[in-house]
C-alpha cells in the first residue's frame, strides 16, 4: 500500500517536469517564432545619419587616396652639361624657356660626368649660359633623385647616358625608367618636351632631341609646366612635341569646373568636396518623383518609355588621352551602400569616439551604368539608373534617409606609346648608323610596370556621394 502510493508521487513528479519541460520549450520557442518576426521586420531598413555634415571626414579617413602632396615654390632644375645645353644659346625655344628656369628655380644642380653639383639658384641665368661641357653624365641619379624629392624639378638634357666603365652608350638602357614609376606611384604627372636639334660632331652632322623632363603634378596651382604654357606660345615652335605621362586622375571638364550637374527633377544640393568628389542632397522622393520621372521616363513628344530613362547626373567630360601612355576607352560606376557605415562614422564622431579604422560597403549591382554611346562619341560621363535591369532593394535599405556612394573608374585602357615613341629617339653619336632609344625604353618600361597599370585600372576617376529620401 505504502510502495503504491510511493509509485503515484514519483510519477506525479515525473509528469509535472514533463509539463514544465515542455512549457519552458514552448515559450523559448514562441520567443524565438516572435524574435525572428521582430528581425524580420527591422531588417528591411537601417537608421541612418540625418544630414551629411561628417561626409568630407568620412571620405578623408576611408577613401582618400593618400596623394603625397608636393611644396609649392621649390623647383630643382638639373642641367646636364653636355653639348646640347650650350647649343641651346642658339635655340629661340630654349631661350624662350630661359625665364622659367630664373623665375621658379630655388636649387640648381651641375650634373658634371659622374658628379652632381649644387650651385646658388639666384645665379641660375648665368650659369645656363656658361656650362663647361663634361662627358659621361650620370642621367639616372639626377633622375633618381628627382624622383624622391617632395617638390617640382626639372631634367634639361639630350638623353644620353654614358657610363665610361661600359661599351658605348647605352643606346638601348631604360636607365630613367624605375624614377619615372617612382613619381608616377606617388600620384603626380610628368612632362616631357622634345626639341630636335641637329648636333656636329667629327665632322658629323648627328639628329638629336634636347628633352626638358618635368616632374610635377598638374594639380598643383602655378606648377612649372603652367608657367612655360603661360609665358611660351608652342604654336611658334611647331617642331616641339609634349608628351605628358600619368597613372593618376585623368583631367576632368565641365561647364562650372567644380561639380556634375545633377537632373533637375533631383532638386539637389551639390556641395564640391576638396578633391575628386561631390556631395548631393536630393530632395525628390523615390516613387513618387524619382522613378516616374528618371528611371522610367519616358520620351515627352512620343509618350514611349526611354529605354535607359534621363540621364542623373551629367556634365562631365574625361580627356581620354590624359595618361599619355595609354588612351582610355571605357569608364564604369560602381555603387555601394554607405547606410551603417556612414551611421557609425556619424554617431562615433557626435559621440566623440574613434570610428572603425577600416570598412568595407558592400558593392551594389544593377542600380547604376554610364551611357556607353555617350563616352564613345564624346568622352561625355551621364549617369543613368539600370532601367532594364533595376534592382535598388540593397541600395535603399535606409530610414529615414539612403547613403549610397557613386565611383566612377576607367575600366579599359588600349596602349598608344608606338605612335609618340618617335619623339623621344635620336641619333646615337658614339654608334653611328644607329638609334637611342634609352629614353623611348625608360618611358615604355614604365608603362608597362604591373603597379602603374593597376593605378590606372582601379583607381576612382570622381567620387559622388548621395543623400536621398527612404523608399
Amino acid at each position: 500500500m505504502i510502495n503504491d502510493w510511493k509509485n503515484q508521487l514519483v510519477h506525479g513528479d515525473q509528469l509535472k517536469r514533463k509539463l514544465r519541460t515542455t512549457t519552458q520549450t514552448l515559450a523559448w520557442m514562441a520567443a524565438g517564432f516572435f524574435g525572428i518576426i521582430s528581425l524580420n521586420s527591422c531588417s528591411s531598413s537601417i537608421p541612418t545619419a540625418s544630414d551629411t555634415k561628417y561626409i568630407p571626414e568620412f571620405h578623408q579617413k576611408y577613401f582618400n587616396k593618400g596623394i603625397d602632396e608636393i611644396s609649392r615654390d621649390q623647383l630643382s632644375l638639373y642641367v646636364d652639361c653636355s653639348k646640347c645645353i650650350s647649343l641651346g644659346q642658339n635655340s629661340p625655344f630654349f631661350q624662350a624657356l630661359v625665364p622659367s628656369w630664373t623665375d621658379a628655380t630655388r636649387k640648381y644642380y651641375s650634373i658634371e660626368g659622374n658628379k652632381i653639383r649644387q650651385h646658388r639658384p639666384d645665379s641660375t641665368f648665368l650659369l645656363l649660359r656658361n656650362i663647361n661641357e663634361t662627358d659621361y653624365a650620370d642621367l639616372k641619379t639626377a633622375a633618381e633623385r628627382m624622383a624622391n624629392e617632395n617638390n617640382e624639378s626639372v631634367l634639361l638634357t639630350d638623353g644620353e647616358y654614358f657610363q665610361p666603365s661600359i661599351a658605348k652608350g647605352n643606346i638601348n638602357n631604360p636607365y630613367m625608367a624605375n624614377a619615372l614609376k617612382t613619381w608616377l606611384k606617388k600620384g603626380h604627372d610628368v612632362y616631357i618636351l622634345s626639341e630636335p636639334y641637329v648636333e656636329p660632331y667629327k665632322g658629323q652632322n648627328f639628329n638629336k632631341k634636347r628633352f626638358y623632363i618635368l616632374f610635377t603634378d598638374w594639380r598643383l596651382k602655378g606648377n612649372i609646366y603652367e608657367r612655360i604654357m603661360q609665358t611660351v606660345n608652342l604654336d611658334q615652335f611647331p617642331q616641339v612635341e609634349v608628351f605628358h605621362l600619368s597613372a593618376d586622375h585623368p583631367q576632368l571638364m565641365s561647364k562650372n569646373a567644380q561639380t556634375t550637374e545633377p537632373n533637375q527633377h533631383l532638386n539637389a544640393k551639390v556641395s564640391p568636396g576638396i578633391g575628386d568628389y561631390e556631395v548631393q542632397d536630393w530632395e525628390i522622393d523615390w516613387k513618387d518623383g524619382i522613378e516616374p520621372l528618371i528611371v522610367n521616363a519616358v520620351n515627352p513628344n512620343t509618350g514611349e518609355p526611354l529605354p535607359d530613362g534621363e540621364p542623373f547626373i551629367s556634365g562631365w567630360r574625361i580627356d581620354r588621352n590624359s595618361f599619355g601612355g595609354y588612351r582610355i576607352t571605357d569608364v564604369s560606376a560602381k555603387v555601394y551602400n554607405i547606410n551603417q557605415e556612414y551611421f557609425d562614422f556619424y554617431c562615433a564622431k557626435d559621440g566623440k569616439q574613434k570610428p572603425t579604422p577600416k570598412i568595407q560597403p558592400a558593392e551594389c549591382e544593377n542600380f547604376v551604368k554610364i551611357d556607353p554611346k555617350e563616352f564613345s562619341d564624346h568622352g561625355k560621363i551621364n549617369l543613368h539608373f539600370d532601367t532594364q535591369n533595376y534592382y535598388p532593394d540593397p541600395v535603399l535599405n535606409g530610414s529615414p534617409y539612403n547613403y549610397f556612394k557613386i565611383d566612377i573608374c576607367v575600366s579599359q585602357v588600349e596602349p598608344m606609346f608606338a605612335q609618340h615613341k618617335p619623339m623621344f629617339t635620336f641619333d646615337s653619336i658614339d654608334m653611328p648608323g644607329n638609334q637611342n632609344v634609352s629614353v623611348a625604353a625608360s618611358v615604355e618600361q614604365c608603362l608597362t610596370d604591373p603597379d602603374i597599370k593597376a593605378m590606372i585600372s582601379t583607381c576612382p576617376v570622381y567620387t559622388i556621394y548621395v543623400k536621398s529620401n527612404e523608399r
